[in-house]
């Protein structure tokens, strides 16, 4: 089986050579000119992400807002399918050599270089098959009518086949585009950069946007509801938003009508709260007493975040997920459609309180599978206690009383880490929970990544910053 799956990688990274590669630069860039790449691959995300395909009709939805928000996507547009291949080849191959289905040494160079080719080749791969089974579905070309009349249209072959190739040549773009700024021409991860975009534009359209509902715009936005209807009737669910809680009504110009869930003013309250709190948890530490053996038993403490899977488990569930939400949006009335319902949190406290048992289902099942992940990544990113044993005793320290032995110093660890490794599995899980209840703009999976990823930037700025200003840093820092 590993002889198999090892053959299927190397298939897999023969194709990603075809994706054009970006080469090292043969020195470090400066600040600014990073920034400028940076920004330049933002905006081509962006441009992107309006652009709608050939013959497409763009509409905003509210039951894709996860698959936005996770796949950096936006229905009918270039970016139909965001960065989704690129995270599920990245998702599947990790735990198929996690779970030694594949023999691969990550720390290996040359295992490493095979499995980004392989991932990169697979990325391509379920692009192309997912751009031909979205033109197939016909989803594309299918609009409902204000009476509910469901209409197909699809427009002539040759621009069905040109949606196909733009879809997947996006994807590729993408690829291309991320790989450029984590050689070093930009900051960051592409991937992590377009998924901040994706949640910061979902917030900034439940402030003040719009959806499309039976052929009709609505501004549904916290801000234009609050204009025409009063701040009053936005308090606790909006009179233009959806979906409607069955049983609520609203005065709003001058008529009763059905109150929406969300976007209220709690939840932008929410919003303004979980991003404090998310900023706070990650700035928490845990401390380790260490003693350094070389410098006469100096002891020191190294300090381990509180959340030590930071956002990783919430993300691999969510793709889990939204994958289930986007194969299901082309089989209605499935079993797996109603799966997928199961699996999308009810979003506001009027939606809570109609729907108690959807939400405990969906806050059961992404618990369960954080905690699942945020173990895994530990063992496959080498945050484990053996590992962290090595690095420690190969770095002079090691801890109070204990033996200088690496199997004796990871027991040690292990009470530490694993239980850490749960602890802020769950943390992060009710973040999420928490935040998607009281109905938090971006969602709370889109709100916990997003945080998390605008810190790492701002740190990452912070660092650079003082390496460009005082040279000599970087000496000592060794780069």
């Amino acid at each position: 089986m590993q002889d198999l799956g090892r053959k299927a990688l190397e298939v897999l990274a023969e194709i990603g050579t075809y994706v054009p590669a970006v080469p090292r630069p043969k020195r470090k860039i400066n600040l600014y000119k990073r920034l400028t790449w940076t920004a330049l691959a933002l905006v081509a995300y962006l441009m992107m992400s309006n652009i709608p395909l050939p013959g497409v009709s763009v509409q905003t939805s509210f039951n894709l807002l996860l698959m936005n928000i996770v796949f950096a996507a936006n229905a009918g547009t270039l970016m139909q399918l965001g960065i989704g291949p690129i995270v599920t080849a990245g998702l599947v191959l990790q735990l198929l050599v996690g779970a030694k289905i594949i023999d691969l040494d990550l720390t290996d160079p040359e295992d490493k270089k095979l499995f980004t080719l392989a991932q990169k080749g697979f990325a391509v791969v379920l692009a192309v098959f997912e751009a031909i089974g979205l033109v197939l579905s016909g989803s594309l070309w299918t609009t409902v009518t204000p009476d509910g009349v469901v209409v197909y249209n699809p427009p002539p072959a040759p621009v069905i086949v040109l949606d196909m190739l733009l879809l997947a040549g996006a994807t590729i773009l993408v690829i291309i585009m991320d790989e450029m700024i984590q050689k070093g021409y930009g900051l960051g991860s592409g991937i992590s950069l377009f998924i901040a975009a994706s949640v910061v534009s979902g917030i900034a359209w439940e402030f003040a946007g719009w959806f499309s509902q039976a052929g009709q715009l609505i501004w549904a936005g916290l801000v234009p509801a609050a204009l025409k209807c009063g701040l009053a009737s936005v308090i606790l669910g909006n009179p233009l938003g959806a979906p409607k809680v069955p049983g609520t009504q609203v005065v709003c110009d001058g008529r009763r009508v059905p109150v929406g869930a969300m976007p209220d003013l709690i939840g932008f309250l929410a919003t303004v709260v979980m991003i404090a709190a998310i900023a706070y948890l990650s700035s928490v530490k845990i401390q380790v007493p260490l003693v350094v053996k070389e410098m006469r038993g100096m002891r020191i403490k190294i300090p381990l975040n509180l959340l030590y899977v930071t956002n990783i488990p919430v993300l691999l569930a969510a793709i889990i997920f939204a994958n289930i939400q986007t194969v299901a949006s082309h089989a209605p009335g499935s079993p797996l459609s109603a799966v997928a319902y199961y699996l999308t949190p009810p979003r506001g406290l009027l939606a809570f309180i109609h729907e108690p048992l959807r939400m405990f289902t969906y806050g059961i099942a992404l618990t369960a599978l954080s905690v699942a992940f945020g173990y895994l990544w530990v063992e496959l990113a080498g945050l484990d206690p053996k590992t962290q044993a090595r690095n420690l005793i190969e770095s002079g320290l090691h801890v109070p009383g204990a033996r200088s032995d690496p199997r004796h110093l990871e027991k040690i660890l292990a009470k530490y880490i694993y239980p850490l490794t749960i602890l802020s599995s769950i943390i992060v899980a009710l973040l999420v929970i928490v935040a998607d209840i009281f109905g938090a703009y971006g969602t709370g999976t889109g709100l916990l990544l997003a945080t998390m990823i605008l810190q790492q930037y701002y740190t990452m700025l912070t660092y650079e910053r003082a390496i460009e200003t005082y040279p000599l840093l970087r000496k000592v820092l060794g780069e």
